[in-house]
């Protein structure tokens, strides 16, 4: 990857991304999927109750934000390599930008749809 090209920022965002999405994907690997009583039946009560917490939704809209950045970011690294014109470079990240936002806010109302309704969707 042509770091001047990106520009250091971005590619210094994609590594602290990269970071910080393994580090929480864990704890949410650890905390919802892998417990003692993962096969008791009242395990599914357990989690909802859990991810309806405001801590772990603030949380998860959080790994949402760095997944979705992540991703995006990592695709206008990809293109920025093909050498596009100004205009279809400025175009590009437009789309880029109204994607990602468009993508957090289906992602924030289904979380918060899921912690609003009674035993999850």
């Amino acid at each position: 990857m042509n770091m001047e090209k990106r520009g250091f920022w971005s590619w210094f965002l994609q590594r602290i991304t990269a970071l910080l999405l393994v580090m929480g994907m864990s704890v949410h690997f650890f905390t919802f999927h892998f417990s003692p009583s993962r096969y008791a039946s009242r395990y599914y009560d357990e989690i909802v109750n859990r991810f309806c917490s405001p801590g772990w939704i603030t949380f998860h809209i959080c790994l949402l934000a760095l997944v979705v950045f992540h991703g995006l970011n990592g695709f206008w690294g990809i293109f920025v390599d093909f050498n596009l014109s100004k205009t279809t470079k400025y175009l590009l990240q437009q789309t880029l930008w109204i994607t990602g936002i468009i993508l957090f806010g289906v992602g924030i109302y289904i979380l918060i749809r899921f912690a609003t309704s009674p035993g999850g969707f």
